[in-house]
């Protein structure tokens, strides 16, 4: 590979992790709504013995958009749940090896099938603009859209895993290249 598109392939990669990187951020502050909910509905039902289901509905719904979200994230940084027995006493070209069999073998197609199965039922959903079933709130779809949120940045951060990792096997590796916690890069 030529300088040159070494350079290119480096700057897509970094440019996807960025936008990964600004949407997880921008998402974890979605926790505090969570927090915002619970801080609601816990003290309604227990002392007032009302819970308003309309910010239940709403509390699922951001919940949702917090994993949804984290999901690419996690891949991003390296911060999923990870069996390790071997992987830790690997090199970087082993574990890119492993990182790349990883990615194509097991998310790709695993979020081929989740995308495929998910679109008619988001199209259905936001056509319908449907509610929740059990309380008839409106916004159910945007509980389902997420799906497809979820979708796109899980891809592009493979896409940009599958990049770093071909580099790494290439030996294209730039020094000080991380995929690890977010504190340590």
């Amino acid at each position: 590979m030529a300088q040159g598109k070494g350079s290119v392939l480096f700057r897509a990669v970094d440019g996807i992790d960025a936008a990964v990187d600004r949407v997880g951020r921008a998402g974890s502050w979605l926790i505090l709504g969570i927090v915002a909910t619970l801080f609601l509905q816990i003290p309604m039902r227990e002392f007032v013995h009302y819970g308003h289901r309309e910010v239940n509905d709403f509390g699922q719904t951001i919940h949702a958009a917090v994993f949804m979200i984290g999901a690419s994230y996690a891949l991003r940084w390296n911060a999923h749940v990870r069996v390790d027995i071997f992987y830790h006493r690997m090199s970087e070209r082993q574990r890119a090896l492993v990182d790349l069999c990883g990615t194509l073998f097991l998310i790709l197609p695993w979020l081929f099938i989740v995308t495929r199965d998910s679109i008619p039922i988001v199209v259905h959903s936001v056509l319908e603009l449907e509610a929740f079933a059990e309380t008839y709130t409106p916004g159910y779809f945007i509980l389902r859209s997420q799906l497809l949120v979820f979708a796109v940045l899980l891809a592009a951060q493979c896409l940009a895993n599958i990049l770093r990792d071909l580099a790494t096997l290439l030996g294209h590796e730039r020094p000080g290249a991380s995929r690890g916690h977010p504190g340590h890069a």
